[in-house]
């Protein structure tokens, strides 16, 4: 609030000094549209007009480069896949909302590559999806929030039920590769088709196994291949890191159990003479 002398406080006619001041002080505190405004507590009644940036690009590969977000509201309309936008300044109180309609999966970074949110340097936010950020400290973020039709992970601790069809992450054309499991072609997908093998020593590779984790493996070539566990994973409790023959024209589903051992599942056990389990 600005300092004022008043002339019924004082007495008498003011000075053209203490005028000037008067005038001076009130310049020094009054707000300007664009300025920096601070308040307690703020009531509307009615409409609330914030900062939107409707059409942005994302861009580049780290903070540096990526688009600095500049508004409250920040629409992310176009992106090729990896590319990014970063946070503000992160200062206690802070609210930003970033909303992906780009069609592909871009990075928000924390401002000047140090900043976290929620720990991280950096985070991913898939396609017609957002989150609401919020600045819980200098340098840090929160996310609170977030939207969209495109949820990239949650969790149900009750029953769910579903009215429609679900559909699965597929990829349709897996090649595989290497000879061992550092080299195996990396499975990213619930539903997986190896559709390219170069000989029966390539390979996939399983992603880190976690309980109740399902994936679905067909080979439709005509040549074996082998399928890797994920680093110190298992599969059927064999030893660790090793792969299992995936036959030319076959399917596997796998289930994980608890967070290293993937079982199989078979529709019918098949043995061999002498007892042993052969699918």
């Amino acid at each position: 609030m600005a300092t004022i002398t008043l002339r019924a406080s004082k007495g008498s006619p003011l000075t053209n000094t203490e005028v000037d001041t008067n005038f001076t002080n009130l310049n020094n505190a009054k707000y300007e549209s664009g300025d920096n405004a601070s308040f307690g507590t703020l009531a509307a009644s009615g409409n609330l007009t914030l900062g939107i940036s409707a059409s942005i690009s994302a861009a580049g590969a780290d903070a540096s480069t990526a688009t600095a977000l500049t508004k409250t509201y920040n629409i992310v309309s176009s992106a090729s896949s990896g590319q990014g936008v970063v946070l503000p300044a992160a200062t206690a109180g802070l609210l930003i909302n970033v909303f992906n309609t780009s069609g592909n999966t871009i990075k928000v970074y924390g401002n000047a590559g140090s900043e976290t949110i929620d720990g991280s340097t950096s985070v991913e936010l898939v396609t017609a999806n957002g989150y609401e950020l919020i600045a819980t400290g200098t340098g840090t973020w929160s996310q609170v929030g977030s939207g969209g039709s495109n949820v990239e992970d949650f969790t149900i601790n009750g029953t769910a039920e579903l009215l429609g069809d679900l559909k699965l992450g597929a990829s349709a054309n897996v090649s595989s590769a290497g000879s061992d499991q550092s080299g195996a072609t990396a499975l990213t997908e619930t539903f997986n088709v190896i559709a390219t093998v170069g000989g029966s020593t390539q390979g996939v590779k399983l992603p880190t196994a976690a309980a109740g984790l399902t994936i679905i493996v067909t080979n439709s070539t005509t040549t074996d291949c082998e399928l890797y566990p994920n680093t110190s994973d298992t599969i059927e409790g064999g030893t660790a890191n090793v792969a299992v023959t995936l036959p030319a024209k076959t399917t596997f589903t796998l289930t994980c159990g608890d967070a290293t051992n993937w079982v199989k599942h078979r529709g019918i056990a098949v043995y061999n003479s002498s007892g042993t389990l052969i699918n």
